[in-house]
């Protein structure tokens, strides 16, 4: 039997933290959250992760930034971004990062699941969502 994919929630928001680890957690995944890209930096194990899902406009250090801090030191699994703004700077961001897959906030549970899916399988895809 598999172990269930590791997936590190990087939102700002307890509340969407909160449910949308709940939801993961009950598809099966195993989910670690942190409030802040700081905190996922802080941890020193991005590369323990099978998969990040990351907000995008965050405090501090943005989602993209985060990631391609991660992408420099190898420790960079597929990310699947989230956000609830779709500016041109968002997707500028997104642009040098590459993630696998960005939804727009509010997405449904399947989408995300679905990202996550196909990041696990195919970390080198682009696909935006929404």
């Amino acid at each position: 039997m598999n172990a269930p994919a590791r997936i590190a929630l990087v939102d700002d928001d307890p509340s969407i933290r909160r449910g949308v680890a709940r939801m993961l957690e009950l598809s099966g995944l195993h989910v670690t959250t942190f409030p802040s890209a700081e905190a996922l930096l802080a941890l020193d194990a991005a590369a323990a992760f099978d998969c990040l899902v990351l907000d995008i406009h965050l405090p501090g250090l943005s989602g993209p930034d985060c990631y391609g801090d991660l992408r420099a030191r190898g420790d960079a699994p597929p990310a699947v971004f989230i956000t609830a703004h779709d500016a041109n700077e968002t997707q500028d961001m997104l642009q040098r990062v590459a993630p696998a897959a960005c939804l727009r906030k509010p997405f449904r549970s399947q989408q995300l699941l679905q990202a996550i899916r196909d990041a696990l399988q195919a970390p080198s895809a682009t696909a935006v969502h929404g």
